[in-house]
């Protein structure tokens, strides 16, 4: 049996789940949890078949009450079958962009469930992320793919570094595709990592071709840290698959790796960024962070201008993206967008209805966020 993580903060399914996943033989469950509710607070954090593997490779399994161990099950059987469409619909990628000439690396989730974990299906995301080396790289990708079946679920403006590509079928959404022209869609971050440096000391792909590569494990663990960021940033909630990928990340990691990563984060100013997503992977799921690593991360960060302590704070990290900007024009232009966005941006985020109706209701819903206050 392990403790429970502290501060727990999240509630107590979240604490029983970060237990399993960290030594596979957690507390018996409260007798109120009902097996339907395991699976949607796991189903939430990502984590449904990690959740199975984790407990039957530790000897946790079978002390789930029946009901509950079926209700996971079936939910990771059903997990495995994605992945099997996931894995046939990167490949067709594949195809597509080396016909049309063009180099991507596959990020996040379905790549680290390529080369990361045991098994894909234990790390399904919701869709799939290819960088590209451009914006125009980004607009051939998207003609090409529209033969496919993809279209732009809406037109983002300028400031906007990823466009997203739905493909649906009988009109039922069968895939998201986010093509990013940066690393990162925010200014604060979007310029951290070239592209071509990116490339050069990405890793192949087993059964892909040679346009479509991943990230170093290095790149892919300050990634990590970063991706999780923009979340807090943008306030989506924190989810343990993150920390399940720093916690593999972090166990892969070599004494020349951590100071790789303390390289690239004193150079890049990210060390701050780095040190909070790796001490909440340690705090809850047990990830290594050695302690001279741990130091120098510390050190680094608090000399850097960002501080990693307010990355939930709504109106300091918007300061920060702006602050990012590299001129007055681009600063104005970024404003203008954040306030009034494309009209298919409007509709994405606030569903139907007359466009001066959606439009006011995001000026009003920054005006609200900027002085502090709730906005519906």
């Amino acid at each position: 049996m392990d403790r429970m993580p502290e501060p727990a903060g999240e509630g107590p399914l979240r604490d029983w789940l970060s237990v399993a996943l960290r030594c596979g033989r957690p507390a018996p469950l409260d007798a109120a949890v009902t097996a339907e509710a395991l699976r949607e607070a796991a189903d939430r954090e990502g984590v449904v078949a990690l959740l199975e593997a984790r407990l039957r490779a530790e000897g946790g399994w079978e002390a789930l009450p029946e009901a509950h161990r079926e209700a996971v099950h079936t939910h990771a059987r059903g997990l495995a079958a994605q992945w099997l469409q996931r894995g046939e619909e990167l490949r067709q990628l594949d195809h597509v962009l080396a016909a049309a000439g063009l180099r991507a690396l596959l990020l996040k989730g379905s790549a680290l469930a390529l080369w990361l974990y045991p098994q894909p299906h234990l790390r399904m995301g919701g869709d799939i992320d290819l960088l590209l080396d451009s914006a125009a790289a980004v607009r051939q990708a998207a003609d090409a793919l529209a033969a496919h079946g993809y279209a732009p679920a809406f037109e983002p403006g300028d400031t906007h570094f990823e466009l997203t590509l739905r493909r649906s079928i009988d009109g039922r959404l069968r895939s998201e595709l986010d093509l990013h022209s940066r690393l990162l869609n925010a200014a604060v971050y979007a310029d951290v990592f070239s592209f071509a440096a990116l490339w050069e000391s990405g890793q192949a792909l087993p059964g892909y071709g040679a346009s479509l590569r991943a990230l170093s494990p290095r790149h892919a663990l300050a990634h990590a840290c970063l991706n999780r960021a923009l979340d807090l940033q943008n306030g989506i909630p924190d989810r343990l698959k993150l920390l399940y990928d720093l916690r593999l990340l972090a166990a892969r990691s070599t004494a020349e790796d951590w100071d790789a990563l303390g390289a690239l984060a004193e150079e890049n100013r990210i060390a701050g960024i780095c040190l909070r997503s790796l001490e909440d992977a340690a705090r809850w799921l047990g990830a290594t962070l050695p302690g001279d690593v741990r130091a120098r991360l510390r050190g680094l960060a608090e000399r850097e201008p960002l501080d990693h302590r307010r990355l939930e704070d709504w109106r300091y990290m918007q300061w920060q993206n702006l602050r990012a900007l590299p001129s007055l024009g681009a600063r104005l232009r970024w404003l203008y967008q954040r306030l009034l966005p494309t009209p298919g941006q409007l509709h994405a985020l606030y569903g139907d209805g007359p466009p001066w109706r959606l439009r006011l209701r995001r000026l009003r819903r920054g005006v609200a966020r900027l002085l502090g206050a709730k906005s519906p």
